[in-house]
């Protein structure tokens, strides 16, 4: 397997420090949204580093973690430059067009733990394949009803670099 393309491992790159400009609720829920789905990701990403057999796969998620870790890092800044909570208010039937909340949870996570090594590989490959999708489907809301110009471009190369890595995982989970 070819080593991790770094355009297709992170939207985070080059993100400025600081966000300018108008907002409108959707580029604030947008960015809540997505560290809720950071979250779990994070612990998705870290269980693949120390667990998975294969090479490639344990290098995709290192990689992909240090990607997460500078957007997160990136988007908390926002987040608080503007005043905004962190962790969206509004009743979780509010996110339902949107994708709705982060589907993978500690359950999930602590089941693909219990993995056998034979099957971890794939089984993580394919619970990460999933978990991309919340993703492609989050910036796809902020780029139809977000204001913010830097708020839209995250959500434009989220969409990018989260197709190209759904592309990469399934060639992953093939080869």
């Amino acid at each position: 397997m070819a080593p991790v393309a770094p355009a297709a491992t992170s939207a985070a790159v080059a993100l400025p420090a600081t966000v300018d400009g108008a907002r409108n609720a959707t580029d604030v829920m947008f960015l809540q949204m997505v560290l809720a789905h950071h979250e779990p990701a994070a612990a998705l990403l870290e269980l693949g580093q120390s667990k998975a057999t294969r090479a490639d796969v344990r290098g995709l998620a290192g990689d992909l973690a240090t990607a997460l870790a500078a957007e997160t890092r990136t988007i908390t800044g926002w987040l608080e430059a503007w005043g905004e909570p962190l962790v969206s208010t509004a009743h979780a039937d509010a996110h339902a067009a949107h994708g709705g909340l982060p589907a993978l949870g500690d359950k999930e996570i602590a089941e693909l733990g219990r993995t056998g090594s034979a099957e971890f590989d794939t089984a993580f490959l394919n619970m990460l394949i999933g978990h991309q999708h919340g993703a492609v489907e989050l910036a796809r809301m902020e780029a139809t009803s977000g204001q913010n110009p830097q708020v839209k471009e995250l959500a434009k190369r989220t969409d990018e670099t989260t197709r190209a890595q759904i592309q990469q995982l399934l060639r992953m989970v093939a080869g």
